[in-house]
């Protein structure tokens, strides 16, 4: 069992970890605490929990928003696209 060789690797000074399974890892109260985890707020779904940034900066991040539509941002990504290339290829 993982607890098995975790004692074993203590015992013999060599440093380890359990590998967890993503429901282990999102089911920790830790994954909270420190973001991993955001509620946030989807047009259709209502609230839903998104994984969050593992990477930490010394300012406030960007609003963490929900995934979009399917298609609702078709115009403008085709708007950028046609602007950026000069039009369809």
């Amino acid at each position: 069992s993982a607890e098995r060789w975790l004692a074993l690797f203590e015992a013999a000074g060599v440093p380890a970890g359990r590998v967890r399974t993503l429901d282990q890892v999102y089911g920790w109260d830790q994954a909270r605490s420190q973001n991993l985890l955001l509620d946030v707020e989807h047009q259709v779904l209502g609230t839903i929990t998104l994984p969050g940034s593992p990477l930490r900066f010394d300012h406030p991040g960007p609003e963490h928003r929900p995934p979009p539509l399917l298609g609702e941002h078709n115009a403008s990504v085709r708007a950028w696209l046609a602007h950026d290339t000069g039009g369809p290829r």
